[in-house]
């Protein structure tokens, strides 16, 4: 597993490069869509958890590059305090393309419904507490 140092080590390297954090945000939403891809055929049902940062960014991302899926993201918390603006964007652009994408905002209230696969997406290198 990659620690935080090192995954902030990337990104200022991948910054120093010239790379937008926009770029990296989508190499990494299709990366984990093609490992979508080497494990389900089209159509599979696929539920996304996504929490409010970075990590979740890249699952929005994801989304979008899953089309031949059945896929639904569920939001943990509220979309206005999604911590990035870059995370935020990708939000939005589910909400425009009318994807299958919700807040959460009970656990009680988190239902999977039986996916295929499911993405966690909640906690990446930026978490505290």
């Amino acid at each position: 597993m990659i620690t935080i140092d090192r995954m902030a080590a990337v990104d200022a390297n991948a910054a120093a490069l010239g790379v937008p954090r926009k770029q990296l945000m989508e190499s990494s939403g299709n990366a984990v869509a093609r490992a979508v891809r080497d494990v389900a055929e089209p159509g599979a049902r696929v539920t996304i958890v996504a929490g409010r940062g970075n990590n979740g960014g890249d699952a929005f991302v994801a989304a979008r590059f899953l089309d031949t899926y059945d896929v639904r993201v569920r939001l943990l918390g509220r979309a206005e305090t999604i911590t990035t603006e870059i995370a935020r964007e990708n939000w939005d652009a589910l909400q425009q393309g009318e994807y299958d994408a919700t807040e959460v905002r009970d656990s009680r209230a988190l239902d999977l419904d039986d996916p295929d696969v499911v993405i966690d997406a909640m906690l990446g290198t930026g978490v505290t507490g």
